[in-house]
């Protein structure tokens, strides 16, 4: 598949980056009245490249003045190459080191840089701005980047700085489309007869017209009517390309500042970030505990503040672990670049790099803490999916939840299931995937939580499976909750029995208990097939009345007593009810209810409902005011 790349520029105000533009593509990016008025850049500004070998690149040109970083940080996020562009006639300003700051933040890592303006000095003045430049750079990442002179007034270099941009972009990686689509949008406008269109750099994936997209923060989901790139009608867009989408369903009111759009299912929004951050060498200033920042991520901006984890505070070069806790919630993945900048006075003091959302804040100074933080900054691509498995997953759903390419997520599993170090599920066809330490620790759990309750309540056999799904905290369905079960069964780590998990282990009852169990079978056998009164037997024994239902369900369950009707008669009772039936059944081939009475010695309170119970396990078949052997018995065969 074509990479498609974006170029982008960084500088000092009026070094020249619109004017180069439009001299390299023929376009003004400057589309507002004030922008023209004023001669420079406010908003970000876009357009397209056409390169000497028939390529097209896109072009954002952000604005250069120390007032407007914020609009240049939305842009800088979507470039894969910069032109750092610095005037002749001044050379490094102020705002060129912030710009290359937030640049080194973001990880660009390939660029030109360009002297612009060339026409109004000097060959001697511009060899010294050259030498001067470069020892600037000496520390940055275009320390070795190559180094075009251009004159957009005279159109000097012009064609040389082409061929160069093509040269770099050969060798540029460019953003991947097989990863699921993700789009910050930086505008937001309507257009008379088609409604709402957003613009951005599509960062990852495809899409395509029809689509239904989910707009983040926020989670409503959205139809895309159609697709423009560099202003032609497409079906379809791939990462790396600005892409301009009209959509249906929401008006430019309901698209907050800084929204995304991407596959639903794949990306998160949040309000506590686990991080890793950099404090900028170049300010000199500290970064304190509780600091109130302005935080900037894609396009997103909003406030927050500095949770560090291990230091009061981070020193000028020193990076450090730390949660960022923001106002308002933003967009964020894995390997996400950021930057931070003071809240006042305003300037660039550092970033750093997601490690993941997270829903709480942390406790500090915790080495258990730190230790977790480490690993996710140095966890490789397995490690990654190792984090993701703490509950059985498909493959597609470990995509979801780290927004990874297919080919990776299957490349890890895959070395995971080699390694022994997963539990495999098989549930519709599809496997699902448990890390097997997270799954052990689990099912120890389960145990030890069957073993809890069954000692709390050892009338009742062992917990409900959903009991357990709710204090185990384990968020899954219903179908994936059995699953997990039957694994933990089949693995002894625990029992299952209908509805019930037991403890592996087998837990004795309580004497006391025991006691009164005994009690409570001997008074009902004794009675025979005339229980006694339910609350005088229940008080001999010394079973409290609330706790009845609990003995009598234990009693039903290991068949000591049977229910029949509204009454419990002992199960050996029954027993002897059933041989004088089928013996009297025999004899005479039907029975009423007054021969039952007078066959079990019994009263009809209780005749009746035996008769009933009979019926139910097909002992007896009713037949108006008579019982009769069921018709199968009568014609076997």
């Amino acid at each position: 598949m074509e990479r498609y790349l974006i170029i982008g520029t960084a500088g000092h105000v009026d070094h020249g980056k619109t004017h180069l533009i439009q001299a390299l593509t023929g376009i003004s990016t400057d589309r507002l009245k004030e922008e023209k008025e004023r001669g420079i850049s406010i908003e970000l500004g876009f357009a397209y490249l056409t390169l000497p070998d028939g390529r097209k690149a896109g072009i954002i040109d952000v604005p250069g003045h120390e007032k407007f970083v914020r609009q240049m940080l939305a842009g800088a996020s979507g470039m894969d190459i910069v032109l750092l562009i610095i005037a002749a006639d001044e050379g490094v300003m102020p705002q060129t080191q912030e710009h290359l700051d937030i640049l080194n933040m973001l990880n660009v890592e390939k660029g030109i840089v360009v002297l612009s303006k060339i026409d109004l000095v000097d060959q001697e003045w511009l060899s010294m701005i050259e030498l001067d430049t470069r020892e600037k750079l000496r520390d940055s990442f275009l320390r070795d980047a190559p180094y075009c002179k251009v004159s957009s007034v005279t159109g000097q270099g012009i064609s040389e700085l082409l061929q160069t941009i093509m040269t770099v972009l050969q060798t540029t990686e460019g953003k991947r489309s097989d990863l699921p689509s993700r789009m910050p949008i930086d505008r937001v406008f309507t257009i008379r007869g088609f409604g709402t269109v957003v613009t951005g750099t599509l960062n990852t994936g495809t899409i395509q017209k029809g689509q239904e997209v989910c707009l983040e923060p926020g989670g409503q989901t959205v139809k895309i009517r159609n697709i423009q790139v560099h202003g032609e009608h497409v079906s379809e867009a791939y990462a790396g390309q600005r892409v301009a989408i009209n959509i249906a369903g929401l008006a430019v009111s309901d698209i907050p500042k800084g929204a995304s759009l991407v596959d639903p299912g794949y990306y998160n929004a949040g309000q506590i970030l686990d991080v890793e951050l950099f404090n900028l060498a170049s300010e000199q200033r500290t970064i304190k505990q509780r600091q109130r920042i302005h935080f900037h991520l894609g396009t997103a901006e909003t406030l927050g503040r500095v949770h560090l984890l291990a230091q009061e505070e981070l020193a000028p070069g020193e990076k450090g672990f730390a949660q960022i806790i923001l106002e308002e919630p933003v967009v964020a993945a894995k390997g996400d670049r950021f930057v931070i900048r003071y809240y006042s006075p305003v300037a660039t003091i550092g970033g750093g790099v997601v490690l993941s959302l997270a829903n709480a804040k942390q406790k500090r100074f915790r080495e258990k803490v730190i230790t977790e933080f480490r690993s996710k900054a140095e966890g490789g691509l397995t490690d990654q999916i190792k984090k993701e498995l703490t509950i059985p997953l498909s493959s597609d759903e470990v995509r979801k939840k780290s927004a990874l390419g297919q080919d990776e997520v299957q490349l890890a599993l895959d070395r995971l299931k080699n390694d022994q170090t997963v539990v495999i599920l098989a549930e519709d066809g599809l496997s699902l995937f448990w890390l097997k330490s997270t799954a052990e620790e689990w099912a120890l759990k389960a145990n030890a939580e069957a073993m809890k309750y069954q000692k709390t309540y050892p009338l009742r056999g062992g917990i409900g499976r959903e009991e357990l799904k709710r204090i185990l905290k384990t968020a899954v369905s219903h179908k994936r909750w059995q699953l997990i079960l039957e694994w933990g069964a089949d693995h002894q780590y625990f029992r299952l029995s209908s509805s019930l998990v037991q403890a592996v282990s087998e837990i004795g009852m309580p004497e006391d208990i025991r006691q009164k169990l005994d009690a409570l079978q001997k008074i009902w056998e004794k009675a025979g097939l005339n229980p006694p009164g339910q609350e005088t037997a229940v008080a001999e024994c010394g079973v409290p009345a609330a706790k009845f239902p609990e003995y009598a369900e234990y009693l039903k369950t290991n068949n000591v007593w049977k229910q029949v009707g509204e009454f419990y008669i002992a199960a050996s009772a029954i027993e002897k009810a059933k041989i004088i039936l089928e013996k009297h059944l025999q004899e005479n081939g039907q029975i009423t209810v007054s021969e039952a009475r007078d066959c079990w010695q019994t009263s009809r309170k209780f005749a009746v409902p035996l008769l009933e119970y009979f019926d139910s396990i097909h002992v007896t078949e009713r037949n108006g005011d008579i019982r009769v052997k069921p018709r199968s018995a009568q014609n076997p065969g």
